[in-house]
């Protein structure tokens, strides 16, 4: 689930890229790049449907908790992408992958400086993960609040 958000957001970035580049070669691989993380985001969700009828509930409540985090941009103020979440309380901040890059503040200004990857672009990375999991979990998902509520479900009848 983590990385199936992760390619919907690439999808997003690269097709934002392409859109802002005006060179036709580049604009051409950034579309060829986001057609491709869009194919391996499909990958990952024929994944997710096996492992739901393998796993069930556990696999439902495992993807709605990812799919919250991935979605809640907006709470968070930055675009959550598996390289910037942090993942080890000892080596906080320097955890991420992002972090050890030469210049770990390169992405932040890709996206916000030169392709302008606006809250309108980060919409439409929300959706395409709400419309996903609805049609996953045969619900419908208008807002990460609808999810929300659908994963405190899990949290109930675990309890």
């Amino acid at each position: 689930m983590l990385h199936f958000c992760g390619e919907v957001r690439l999808t997003q970035w690269y097709r934002r890229a392409a859109e802002w580049h005006t060179e036709p070669v580049i604009k051409h691989i950034y579309e060829t790049i986001s057609r491709d993380e869009a194919r391996h985001a499909g990958a990952y969700l024929r994944y997710m449907k096996r492992a739901l009828a393998q796993a069930g509930d556990a696999a439902r409540a495992a993807f709605a908790r990812v799919g919250v985090l991935m979605a809640s941009s907006g709470r968070s103020g930055k675009p959550l992408h598996p390289t910037n979440l942090h993942v080890n309380q000892s080596l906080f901040p320097n955890d991420t992958v992002q972090s050890r890059l030469p210049d770990p503040d390169w992405l932040e200004h890709w996206l916000s400086q030169q392709i302008d990857f606006d809250k309108a672009c980060e919409a439409r990375v929300v959706g395409g993960i709400l419309r996903n999991l609805s049609s996953l979990f045969n619900q419908t998902f208008e807002t990460v609040a609808d999810l929300n509520r659908y994963r405190k479900q899990f949290a109930v009848q675990a309890a």
